[in-house]
């Protein structure tokens, strides 16, 4: 069975459709307008203006209204395997010497950052950057 409370309401979509629709609209009337003053029409000016006034609102309703819903998530590391390993600890395969070596967490080889450790060594991931972890020793328990 699905939830349904968490889907766009038609209001969502009414939205998403009229930011799909401005930018074609601004662009005919762009070109309407650019003709018109072309043809030497001084009212084709106020079609290209009116072009301007919905690129504005597009952009208004994609950065100001929209955007923000979609950084809301319950899973901000899904895509980013390297930052889900933060607080694991993994054993030093290639010992960690002037700050960089290889650990292996799970069935990978991940290139760490860290103090200088032994082969064997268990180590704390405490940050990503990227596809380099950074390590700190971990207690011994």
């Amino acid at each position: 069975m699905q939830r349904h409370d968490q889907d766009p309401s038609a209001l969502a979509w009414l939205v998403a459709f009229i930011s799909l629709v401005l930018p074609w609209a601004a662009a005919g009337l762009a070109l309407a307008g650019l003709w018109r003053v072309a043809r030497g029409e001084a009212g084709g000016w106020w079609y290209v203006a009116a072009a301007g006034v919905l690129l504005i609102a597009d952009i208004l309703i994609d950065f100001i209204w929209a955007h923000p819903s979609v950084l809301k998530t319950d899973q901000p590391d899904l895509n980013r395997r390297a930052a889900q390993l933060v607080g694991r600890v993994g054993i030093v395969e290639e010992a960690i010497t002037h700050g960089r070596g290889k650990v292996r967490i799970g069935d990978t080889l991940w290139m760490v950052e860290g103090p200088d450790a032994p082969a064997g060594a268990k180590v704390r991931v405490t940050a990503a950057r990227g596809d380099v972890l950074r390590v700190e020793l971990a207690p011994m328990a």
